[in-house]
């Protein structure tokens, strides 16, 4: 990628911050001269970003002037690391469902209103869903994004909605925020929940919630199929099966109790 003045899109400002995040990973704290010497920018520059990322959070300033990782940087990377965390301890269950049914599994977080997908293992079938890491996913039109949304609250999910409205892609797409709070509403109820051809005709998913170190609901596993080999008896079949693959994921990721159960 082009970086610097050529590069139209290129922010300055942007980039000499995150080249002094950056330094936060070599050494636990640092003083402006030794930014100024390690970075070569000038001080005055260096401290007015310096000034920018502690009012945000992301640094700290003791009484002799040295700065250190704040409260938002160490947030961002308990993030990151609980999405990386997240992706690899759910592959191994994930992928013995997929075996066991031969059936597209798949792992999804909410992010910005939008299901991300950040694990996945298709099935084994000709005819199968494809999915792929990072996909995004409208969340009111989807197992995973209907399930986590149904342990938001209600605050939250209105800002999702007026944030992304609530397009229709089938016949069978919830549309309108009261039908939507009556869905989430059931999903709370039964602890899963269903897509019925909402986003895909033809194609059906099932989800059930993953929770973390708090018992939170934080992801959503599911699995996925033609309609033509999801009918009432099979998902009756793979019910127990998605809720015992997310249960075991929950508990790698140290739930002490679990919506999954």
């Amino acid at each position: 990628m082009m970086i610097g003045a050529k590069d139209p899109y290129h922010l300055a400002s942007l980039h000499r911050g995150l080249e002094v995040i950056g330094c936060f990973a070599r050494r636990p704290s640092w003083s402006l001269a030794e930014l100024a010497t390690e970075l070569g920018q000038n001080k005055a520059t260096l401290f007015r970003v310096l000034h920018t990322l502690e009012a945000a959070g992301y640094l700290t300033k003791d009484a002799v002037g040295r700065h250190a990782p704040g409260l938002a940087l160490h947030a961002l990377g308990n993030a990151a690391l609980r999405q990386e965390q997240l992706r690899w301890q759910s592959l191994p269950p994930i992928q013995a469902l997929a075996e066991e049914t031969g059936e597209t599994v798949h792992v999804g977080i909410l992010h910005e209103g939008e299901v991300v997908t950040v694990q996945v293992v298709e099935g084994t079938h000709a005819v199968r869903m494809h999915s792929r890491v990072g996909k995004r996913s409208p969340a009111h039109a989807s197992a995973l994004g209907k399930l986590l949304m149904a342990y938001l609250p209600n605050a939250e999910v209105d800002g999702i909605i007026a944030q992304h409205g609530l397009p229709r892609f089938t016949a069978h797409t919830i549309t309108t925020p009261e039908a939507l709070r009556e869905a989430l509403h059931q999903i709370r109820q039964q602890g899963f929940a269903p897509d019925e051809e909402e986003i895909e005709l033809g194609l059906r998913c099932l989800a059930a919630p993953i929770t973390d170190h708090s018992g939170r609901p934080s992801a959503a596993l599911g699995i996925s199929a033609p309609a033509s080999r999801m009918d009432a008896a099979r998902r009756a079949a793979l019910l127990p099966r998605v809720k015992a693959a997310a249960l075991q994921v929950s508990r790698m990721l140290g739930s002490p109790t679990s919506a999954a159960a």
